[in-house]
């Protein structure tokens, strides 16, 4: 495992992983709502040939969809809890670097770092490097050998 790419995909995948968590919740609010008025209209339906009715297939889809994505949800809400703390020991300029590099990366962002931070590319390059080795300790903890 190289744990320069895990750490970087990490940080890539913060932003949308972090804001998917209210679209989540909100399907899943959806998704409730969905089930009560499926209920009420339970009474309306036979099943035909000793198979399940059409209504008790769309409460089984919804009841299966909920489950589902309420197991994504605790997934990606433990994986940006993970990256928040790897980021929560950094300093403001190691996490901008990391911010600007990664988290909302863009082109333009190493002039515009070097601008800000008064720095030459070389020592830019190498403070990302160590920012993203210490997010990466934070985030994963390192063993005792």
């Amino acid at each position: 495992m190289d744990w320069k790419r895990e750490a970087v995909n990490d940080l890539k995948r913060f932003q949308p992983q972090k804001d998917s968590l209210e679209n989540i919740k909100a399907r899943i609010q959806a998704l409730k709502a969905q089930y009560g008025a499926i209920k009420c209209s339970m009474g309306d339906s036979t099943p035909v040939k000793g198979g399940a009715s059409r209504i008790e297939d769309r409460l089984l889809d919804n009841i299966v969809e909920r489950q589902r994505l309420t197991y994504t949800y605790r997934a990606t809400e433990r994986l940006v809890e993970l990256v928040e703390r790897g980021l929560s020991g950094l300093d403001e300029r190691e996490l901008r670097i990391l911010e600007l590099f990664y988290i909302r990366g863009a082109k333009g962002n190493v002039e515009r770092l070097m601008e800000e931070l008064d720095l030459e590319k070389t020592r830019l390059y190498e403070l990302k490097d160590d920012a993203l080795y210490k997010f990466t300790v934070r985030e994963y903890g390192l063993p005792d050998y």
